[in-house]
């Protein structure tokens, strides 16, 4: 057992210490950074998006202070009390936080947000017509 642990302790730091590795052409990359790309294209639709739904709504807000958490599609668990049990396609968690797993539901969480951070209500029960008129 003691053998096992000494191999895997050296294939461990085999890898310590290398910044870049070499390609096949002979210069060397950096490693890719694990996570999801969103190309600027996608970003620069929401920021659209945001801004027509601010025009339509006559809220004020700002885009860049929205946390937009891409959330693996179709679906996922619904965090919110009043959805316990379902899955969402968007949801808006306070202060600025948008759950987005669908793009078409940028708008409709977007319109949560805005509501909550000029009236304090982010309207769960959806009775501000702003939903049907702006997303």
């Amino acid at each position: 057992m003691r053998s096992l642990s000494i191999i895997i302790l050296c294939i461990m730091l085999l890898g310590c210490g290398k910044e870049y590795l070499p390609n096949t052409a002979g210069s060397t990359v950096q490693p890719a950074v694990s996570g999801v790309h969103v190309d600027k294209a996608y970003f620069d639709t929401l920021d659209q998006e945001f801004k027509e739904t601010t025009s339509c709504t006559g809220l004020n807000g700002d885009f860049w202070d929205v946390a937009i958490f891409l959330m693996p599609p179709p679906s996922f668990p619904c965090n919110g009390k009043n959805l316990e049990g379902k899955m969402c396609y968007g949801e808006f968690i306070r202060p600025n936080k948008v759950l987005l797993a669908d793009r078409y539901s940028w708008k409709h969480e977007i319109i949560h947000y805005l509501l909550y951070q000029n009236t304090g209500d982010l309207d769960p029960n959806h009775e501000s017509e702003m939903f049907d008129n702006c997303s």
